[in-house]
Formats: C-alpha cells, sequence, structure tokens
C-alpha cells in the first residue's frame, strides 16, 4: 500500500503552501464550502 501526504489551508502564511509541496505533500486550499488542490502541473508526491 502506498501513502501520500496533504496538507490543508484556507490562508497560507510564510509560504508554508510552497514548501508543503516541495517536501512531496498534496495542497489543498479551503474556500468556503468546497476546496481544490493547487499543486503544480509537474508535481510528483512523495510516498511514505
Amino acid at each position: 500500500m502506498t501513502v501520500y501526504g496533504a496538507v490543508a489551508f484556507i490562508t497560507a502564511e510564510g509560504k508554508s503552501d510552497t514548501m508543503s509541496e516541495t517536501r512531496g505533500f498534496f495542497v489543498i486550499r479551503a474556500t468556503g464550502s468546497s476546496a481544490s488542490v493547487i499543486n503544480q502541473d509537474d508535481f510528483r508526491p512523495k510516498a511514505f
């Protein structure tokens, strides 16, 4: 089984969204009653 990590946020502070993506996490932006994955097109997740 492969496990991937993710970080969700409403407001990113201190470039935590960029740092999380660099470390291999999916980055999820929560907005109101929805959310979306905002990783770059060339993103490759890290398997844990």
